[in-house]
């Protein structure tokens, strides 16, 4: 059952080898004991135990008489009550510790593996490109990661249990019946009872079919519910602005009722598969009954065969809920498996260069990107010196953002390159080319820790002292020494306990501590008022000396003092000089600095 789609998995029981074997021991264990002992105590003990002093004397067990039908062994002479009323409790208590430990360390097992491939998926989202994240919610990631993961655990861990224990136990006791059987003249008519055993598998395999198909559309409708919630908690201030609280109820209780209806067709057929076994089962023993008595077999030998008989059932009804929850799980492996064998298309060439600090020249050659079909960016040329401080300036949708993507090697365009110092982005290592950048966003993200460690990520391992002179530099230690743990205080999730002036110094010092050569700032105040994008201007103004800086923009007021401008339209540059020499050459460059400078746009 492993093979194919299941074979991803595998790999990961390879550091529970040891905890699986043990389980498997316990396992057999636990079936011998449970197949075997009642049906052994009511047929043989018992009789044997309580019968005339001809019974006590007989052997237990014997060969079959077609190997010899030599005796194994008997009841123990004067101690045979003793032994029928021990023989009980030391079966289930054999039973019971097989039982125990073969789940525990499954379990165990269990827990590793959702352990192994959670971190995988986690490790392998971050390696893959930003297109991946722009075609998936966030809630359906977080569902891949977080619930997806444990339906590995069902099939490769918990489901194991019952594919070793189970099965053991049907041919434990199925052996026990056909040694009776054996054992009786004609007895083999009584092992045609056990032809309706494949007609309990059929149904079984029939009920999980139709599992599958419901479990694949439950699936979708939790991920789709998992979607609206995460979406509606990232956006609680929009929704009571708007007065959606009545919409956003409705849709998830309309995503909530789907959800129901297709986990009530799911527990109609997983729940009918039991009573469909034991109907089949009965019919079968009743045959048996019939069958035995026809043959000549005594009542002790009657109870014992159908005891058997029925703990052979019981594996079946077991199977048979092995066999709902592998359909259940399916959905959810093939979900992991688009993450995990998702391609990593930006990804370091086999040769990759190492790269030390560069000084920070650019060069674009012949280049062309596209995100689908049409072309965001074509025939881009363009060369930047070290040091040199350029504005990208156009209409929403002109190429600017994706062109600064490009730098840090967010993507790979599909014709031509781009080069740091002449060396081809794709021929070195992404880590070192990142190491040389530094990016200051329009809605800075800040990690639920410490404003200290939050700057810290600009550099792993800096010294209190660094961090706080970086703060400075930002001009952002007033505020952070106002705070009630001045650097140690928690800044929420995304800095939600900051204000967006706050939270963007916390950036700009954190691109401060980086000391990069290269400075991305992607619409970098856009989402401030005048008087407090003011004040950053001059820390960036600081933080530009002497680096090569990109500046998105589409407030003029952030580029009065930039070295060059270029001007972006339909995926090209249409413009490039200094400021001033562009106003009076391109008219679309005019038209915009107009309009800001009127307060018309």
């Amino acid at each position: 059952m492993f093979r194919g789609r299941y074979k991803l998995y595998l790999p990961y029981l390879n550091g529970s080898r040891g905890i699986l074997a043990l389980a498997l021991v316990f396992g057999v264990i636990f079936a011998a004991s449970n197949a075997l002992g009642l049906p052994f105590l009511i047929g043989k003990v018992l009789p044997a135990a309580f019968g005339d002093e001809a019974r006590k004397a007989a052997p237990l067990m014997s060969w079959p008489k077609w190997m010899g039908g030599q005796p194994l062994f008997y009841l123990p002479k004067g101690h045979e009550v003793a032994f029928a009323v021990a023989f009980l409790p030391i079966i289930f208590i054999i039973r019971g510790a097989g039982e125990f430990f073969s789940t525990y360390f499954l379990n165990i097992a269990g827990l590793r593996v959702v352990e192994a491939v959670r971190r995988d998926v986690f490790a392998r989202l971050q390696d893959l490109h930003l297109g991946f994240f722009g075609r998936m919610s966030t809630g359906d990631l977080l569902s891949r990661v977080i619930t997806d993961a444990n339906a590995v655990r069902l099939v490769l861990v918990d489901v194991s249990s019952d594919l070793i224990v189970q099965p053991l136990t049907m041919i434990f006791s199925i052996g026990y019946v056909i040694y009776l059987c054996f054992s009786k003249a004609n007895g083999y008519w009584f092992l045609f009872c056990l032809l309706v055993v494949p007609v309990a598998v059929l149904l079984v395999r029939g009920i999980g079919m139709a599992i599958q198909t419901r479990a694949h559309q439950s699936t979708i409708s939790s991920s789709d519910l998992n979607s609206i919630a995460v979406e509606n908690l990232q956006s609680a201030r929009e929704v009571r602005a708007y007065g959606l609280q009545k919409r956003e109820s409705a849709r998830f209780n309309l995503a909530s009722a789907e959800g129901l209806r297709i986990q009530a067709k799911l527990v109609r057929y997983e729940k009918g598969l039991s009573p469909l076994v034991e109907i089949t089962a009965a019919s079968g023993i009743a045959v048996a009954i019939g069958v035995g008595a026809s043959i000549g077999f005594t009542a002790d030998e009657i109870f014992s065969l159908i005891t058997a008989f029925y703990v052979a059932y019981g594996p079946i009804k077991r199977i048979g809920g092995v066999n709902n929850r592998i359909a259940m799980a399916l959905p959810s492996l093939k979900r992991l498996e688009e993450v995990l064998t998702a391609q990593v298309e930006v990804a370091d060439a086999p040769n990759a260069q190492a790269l030390g600090r560069v000084r920070g020249d650019l060069e674009v050659e012949n280049l062309t990107f596209r995100y689908g079909a049409e072309p965001v960016l074509q025939d881009v040329n363009l060369q930047i010196p070290a040091g040199q401080a350029v504005a990208l300036v156009g209409p929403s949708g002109a190429g600017k953002s994706t062109f600064v993507n490009l730098v840090p090697r967010f993507f790979d365009p599909q014709e031509g390159c781009v080069k740091v110092d002449g060396f081809d982005l794709r021929q070195v290592r992404q880590a070192d080319l990142r190491a040389n950048i530094a990016l200051v966003s329009q809605e800075p993200v800040l990690f639920n820790e410490s404003i200290l460690e939050n700057i810290r990520l600009g550099k792993t391992g800096a010294t209190d002292a660094e961090v706080r002179e970086a703060a400075r530099l930002a001009g952002a230690l007033e505020f952070i020494e106002a705070q009630p743990q001045g650097f140690n205080t928690r800044v929420g999730e995304r800095g939600s306990k900051l204000s967006g002036g706050q939270r963007q110094r916390v950036a700009i010092a954190r691109a401060f501590l980086k000391d990069a050569p290269i400075l991305i700032l992607d619409e970098a105040t856009s989402a401030l008022d005048t008087d407090t994008e003011r004040s950053i201007q001059q820390s960036l103004m600081q933080l530009m000396k002497g680096r090569t800086t990109l500046i998105v923009a589409h407030r003029f007021s952030t580029i009065r003092d930039v070295d060059r401008v270029l001007v972006f339209d339909g995926g090209r540059i249409v413009a490039d000089g200094p400021r001033e020499k562009i106003y009076e050459t391109s008219e679309l460059f005019r038209r915009l600095w107009d309009n800001q400078s009127k307060g018309i746009a």
